[in-house]
C-alpha cells in the first residue's frame, strides 16, 4: 500500500483490498469505527470513532502505555458520548464514507509502519496516526489520559511484543529478530489470491499467528475468504494424538462447523471426494527441520492430489526451527522410501516447507499448480528461538524449540527398541533402556569427543510407550553449544553404542512403522540399510559417515536452486 492508497481508503467490501497490508486486528478496528459511527448517527467516519473502535479491539494496546487503561478507555467513550451531536442511529447496512481527517490518519498510520520498519499496518500504527492528528477529537482525548507520540514511538520501536494476554505470551520470546509468516503475509497483502475461491486448508494446533489465534479462524471470519473444508495431518488437527500409526478419524470442527478430514487415516492423500468443495488447499503446518516427519509428504501428498484434480497449493512458509544453513547426515535411498521419507533429501535438509514444495514439485516431478508464500524478516542463520515467530508445539513429542535441536540425533532410536524418551517430560532429550548402565553408556558416548554436546549419565521411567513404568538407564542429551553440534552423526553414535555395549539385549525394532509392514524400520529412518548394516558389521563411526559424503555433497549443490532465502 503506498500512501495515495491509503489516502482513498474505503471501507466497503468491494474495496477491502487495498487493506491489504493491515492485520486482521486492524481490518476489525475499521469495522468497529464503522459501527461507532453508526451508533452516533455520524454521517462519516470520524477519527473517535477510530479511536472508539480500537479501544474495543486492543485493549491490551493500551495498557502498554495507561496505568488505568479501563478507566482511561471508560473516559475517551464517555467524552466522545457527551460531545457528539444527538442525531438518530443509522443502520449499519448503510456505507459510511471516512471523514477527510480520518483519511489524513490512515495516511499517518502507514507513515508510521514506515518509520517502525514493518511490514504490515497494525492497532499500534492506527494508535500512532491518531496522536499525530493534533486538531482530532480522537488525539485530544488521548492527550487529556496522558498518552503522547514520542513515549508511544519509543516504546514501539523497541520491537519487543507485549503480552496480549497471559495465553497469548506462553511461549513468546521477549525479543527476536522481527518475522512475518507466510500466511500473515497472505492474509494482508496477497488475499487476492483467495478471493472468490473454495479453499480447503491444511493446519493443526500450530497454525497461528503472531497473537496465537488460528489459521482457521482467520480464515473462517475473513470477508473474502471462503473456508469449505479443514485437513489434518498426523497426530490430528489439534495435536492429541501421541503416537505413530495411530490414525485419527474424519470430523465436523465444532468451532465453524466445517468437516474435516484426517491425512493420517485410511487415506493419507485427499480423495477426489474430500476435494469436491475446494479450489485451493492452503497448506500451514510447522516443520521440525528433518527428513523424518511426515508434514512434508503430507504437503507432496495434497500437491500430488492437486495435480491430479485441477486443484492449486498454496504453501505458507514458516521458519525452519533448527535454522536453514547447516545440512546433514544420509540422503534417502529410494529403496527406503515412506511416509518419513518420500524423496532423496537429507537427514537434517536446511530447507523451509515452501522450499521443500518447490523442489519436490519442480524436481522430483510432482508438478501442480502451486504457489509459494515465503517469509519476510526472517534469516537462513536464525533458530526459531531468535525469531519473534509464535511457537505452539507441532506433535505431541516436540514441545520446544529446545527439542528440534536433538530431534535429528534421537529420531533414529525410533527404529530401535532403545527409548527416544517418549513418555517423558523430555522427549527426544532421553535415550535409554531397562538393561543400560547409564554411566557405561555415557561414558562411551563422551569418547567420541563430540563438538557442543555433553551426555549426562541418567536414569528415566517413561510412562508410556516403550518400556513404559520401567526405570531404564541412560543418557540425557545436553546441548552446550548448538551451532558446534552435529546431532546426525550424533544420533547414530548414540545407536552404534548401545549395539556395541549391549548386543545381546539391544533389538532393532520390528516393522510395522508408518505402515511399512516388510521393510526395517531402521532402514526407513536412516535412509539406508547400509547404515544398520555397518552398525552390525562393527564399522567405525567414521567410515559410516564418509559412506554418506558423496550423495551429500549432490544434495548441497541441488538445494541451492531451491532456497527462498
Amino acid at each position: 500500500m503506498n500512501p495515495n492508497e491509503t489516502a482513498v481508503l474505503s471501507i466497503s467490501g468491494k474495496q477491502n483490498g487495498m487493506f491489504e497490508r493491515y492485520t486482521e486486528m486492524a481490518r476489525r478496528v475499521i469495522f468497529f469505527a464503522r459501527y461507532e459511527a453508526s451508533y452516533f448517527g455520524a454521517p462519516m467516519i470520524e477519527p473517535e470513532h477510530l479511536l472508539l473502535g480500537l479501544s474495543r479491539e486492543d485493549k491490551p494496546l493500551f495498557a502498554r502505555f495507561l496505568t488505568d487503561s479501563r478507566q482511561s478507555i471508560d473516559s475517551m467513550r464517555t467524552q466522545v458520548e457527551q460531545r457528539s451531536s444527538s442525531r438518530a442511529r443509522i443502520d449499519v447496512a448503510v456505507e459510511l464514507p471516512l471523514a477527510p481527517d480520518t483519511k489524513q490518519g490512515l495516511h499517518y498510520a502507514y507513515e508510521e509502519s514506515e518509520r517502525l520498519g514493518d511490514r504490515h499496518i497494525g492497532t499500534e500504527h492506527l494508535l500512532l496516526g491518531l496522536l499525530r492528528l493534533e486538531g482530532s477529537l480522537a488525539a485530544q482525548l488521548l492527550f487529556e489520559v496522558g498518552l503522547r507520540i514520542e513515549n508511544a514511538r519509543d516504546v514501539l520501536a523497541q520491537k519487543v511484543e507485549a503480552p496480549r494476554s497471559d495465553v497469548r505470551a506462553a511461549g513468546r520470546p521477549e525479543r527476536g529478530k522481527r518475522i512475518m509468516l507466510g500466511v500473515e503475509r497472505l492474509l494482508a497483502e496477497q488475499i487476492d489470491l483467495l478471493r472468490g475461491a473454495r479453499v480447503g486448508l491444511v493446519c493443526n494446533q500450530a497454525s497461528v499467528n503472531h497473537d496465537f489465534r488460528h489459521v482457521a479462524d482467520l480464515f473462517h471470519e475473513h470477508p473474502d475468504i471462503n473456508l469449505t473444508t479443514l485437513f489434518g495431518p498426523q497426530h490430528g488437527i489439534r495435536g492429541d494424538v501421541q503416537d505413530n500409526m495411530v490414525e485419527t478419524g474424519h470430523a465436523t470442527d465444532r468451532k465453524t462447523g466445517l468437516p474435516i478430514y484426517s491425512l493420517y487415516s485410511e487415506t493419507r492423500e485427499p480423495t477426489e471426494e474430500m476435494l469436491r468443495d475446494v479450489d485451493i488447499i492452503v497448506f500451514d503446518l510447522q516443520d521440525v527441520g528433518t527428513r523424518i516427519y511426515t508434514f512434508i509428504y503430507t504437503l507432496a501428498n495434497c500437491m500430488r492430489a492437486a495435480k491430479k484434480f485441477g486443484k492449486k497449493v498454496i504453501a505458507c512458509d514458516r521458519p525452519n526451527p533448527i535454522g536453514g544453513k547447516k545440512v546433514a547426515g544420509v540422503v534417502l535411498d529410494p529403496a527406503c522410501a515412506s511416509f518419513v521419507g518420500q524423496f532423496p533429501i537429507a537427514t537434517r535438509h536446511g530447507m523451509t516447507v515452501c522450499e521443500l514444495g518447490r523442489m519436490f514439485n519442480e524436481h522430483f516431478g510432482i508438478g501442480c499448480d502451486l504457489e509459494c508464500v515465503p517469509m519476510s524478516g526472517w534469516l537462513r542463520e536464525l533458530w526459531y528461538d531468535e525469531t519473534d515467530g509464535p511457537w505452539v508445539l507441532p506433535s505431541p513429542n516436540i514441545p520446544s524449540p529446545q527439542t528440534t535441536a536433538v530431534f535429528p540425533a534421537t529420531v533414529h532410536l525410533e527404529g530401535t527398541q532403545v527409548s527416544e524418551g517418549r513418555g517423558t517430560t523430555k522427549p527426544f532429550e532421553f535415550a535409554g533402556a531397562p538393561y543400560i548402565d547409564a554411566d557405561e553408556f555415557a561414558a562411551a558416548l563422551s569418547e567420541y569427543d563430540f563438538p557442543g554436546v555433553y551426555f549426562r549419565s541418567c536414569g528415566f521411567m517413561p510412562t508410556f510407550q516403550k518400556h513404559a513404568g520401567q526405570a531404564c538407564g541412560g543418557v540425557q542429551i545436553h546441548v552446550t553449544d548448538r551451532e558446534a553440534f552435529e546431532p546426525v552423526i550424533a544420533g547414530i553414535a548414540i545407536v552404534k553404542s548401545a549395539f556395541d555395549l549391549y548386543g545381546e539385549q539391544f533389538r532393532w525394532k520390528d516393522p510395522p512403522y508408518e505402515y511399512e509392514y516388510d521393510r526395517n524400520p531402521f532402514d526407513l529412518i536412516s535412509g539406508s540399510a547400509k547404515v544398520r548394516e555397518a552398525i552390525e558389521r562393527g564399522d567405525s563411526l567414521g567410515a559410516i559417515r564418509d559412506s554418506w559424503t558423496g550423495p551429500l555433497e549432490e544434495f548441497k549443490l541441488l538445494r541451492k536452486g531451491f532456497l527462498l532465502y
